[in-house]
């Protein structure tokens, strides 16, 4: 089960557990979805990308219709969730 917190900040709302995994920010005309992941990946939706360190990267999709929020977009949230809430044993 995927259990995390909903933050509501004045800029976006955060998802979190016990890092911070992903934020939506809202825009007049889209929603901005941020994540992060320990890879890289290359693909047209990715509207922008950062590489933060040595093994992790930044990304931001951007949503215009609801289908847009697909198995693919839910996967890399997903991905993001397991890759930075482990909690220290």
């Amino acid at each position: 089960m995927v259990s995390f917190k909903i933050e509501s900040l004045k800029c976006c709302i955060h998802l979190v557990n016990v890092n911070t995994f992903a934020a939506v920010k809202v825009f007049r005309n889209k929603i901005r979805v941020d994540f992060s992941l320990s890879r890289l990946i290359e693909n047209k939706r990715i509207k922008k990308s950062i590489q933060m360190s040595a093994h992790r990267y930044l990304y931001h999709v951007d949503i215009f219709e609801a289908e847009e929020i697909d198995k693919e977009l839910m996967g890399w949230i997903g991905e993001a969730y397991s890759k930075f809430n482990l909690k220290a044993g």
